[in-house]
């Protein structure tokens, strides 16, 4: 009788650790795919010729460390993630422009202008023919934690990995530097956000501090950022033409 007792004892233990292994398994690989699997392919391929016109139709001029053109975008290629508290910014020439840039020109300036310092990588965007936009990348969460939210960082209920994976569809504008949005999907790597977090009250906190990953540059005025029937990004506003950046 007792060996009965602990042979069903040690296949009960075997079950458990079983059941154990398989939840932390599918756990581990959700987590996972937040960050390890790369983030949704839109089909937005760009060319340095992109980055080039996405730029002359900006005017923007940007210096880096005392350097331009060539010597810069070679220095890009193997450029490491730097916080922008340990840089001095100089924004200065500000001009009205008018322009639109086509998913590959939008990808291409997001991706290209500013690598050491942008807080998303491999990112895509794109205008459906619907007017939605689409937008895919990964998310450097670790640094958008320290250099843009450090004052609500802590609000965030759950532990959220260094980087995050993240992609999302919808409606979405800016009129007089204020982000309006009508999200109809977004996913957390390979998870859906819950429609709960889909609702009024849950947007008007996105739109409350997404603005501040644009507003960092001083006395950029977004009058007006939508898309037209071209599958073209509109954008109309007051921009920074020169950006000069040292170490501080």
């Amino acid at each position: 009788m007792g060996d009965t007792i602990t042979e069903e004892k040690g296949k009960l233990k075997y079950i458990l650790l079983v059941v154990f292994v398989l939840i932390l398994a599918s756990v581990s690989w959700v987590y996972a795919s937040f960050s390890l699997f790369g983030p949704k392919d839109l089909g937005v391929s760009y060319t340095h010729a992109d980055y080039v016109s996405a730029l002359g139709k900006t005017g923007i001029q940007i210096e880096y460390e005392g350097m331009t053109g060539e010597e810069l975008e070679e220095y890009k290629k193997n450029v490491e993630k730097q916080s922008i508290h340990d840089y001095n910014f100089e924004f200065s020439d500000y001009e009205r422009k008018e322009f639109t840039l086509t998913k590959e020109e939008a990808t291409a300036l997001l991706n290209e202008i500013a690598p050491g310092f942008w807080w998303f990588d491999n990112l895509q965007v794109k205008v459906l023919p619907d007017g939605t936009m689409e937008g895919s990348s990964t998310a450097d969460i670790k640094r958008l934690k320290t250099d843009l939210y450090s004052d609500v960082a802590g609000d965030v209920p759950i532990p959220l990995p260094d980087s995050l994976n993240i992609y999302s569809k919808g409606r979405v504008s800016v009129t007089n530097n204020q982000l309006s949005g009508d999200p109809e999907t977004f996913y957390l790597g390979a998870v859906p956000l819950p429609g709960s977090y889909m609702e009024e009250e849950s947007v008007s906190v996105m739109e409350e501090y997404f603005p501040r990953i644009y507003t960092v540059v001083p006395g950029l005025e977004i009058t007006s950022l939508t898309s037209n029937s071209n599958g073209e990004f509109v954008f109309d506003g007051v921009v920074p033409q020169k950006v000069s950046v040292t170490k501080k």
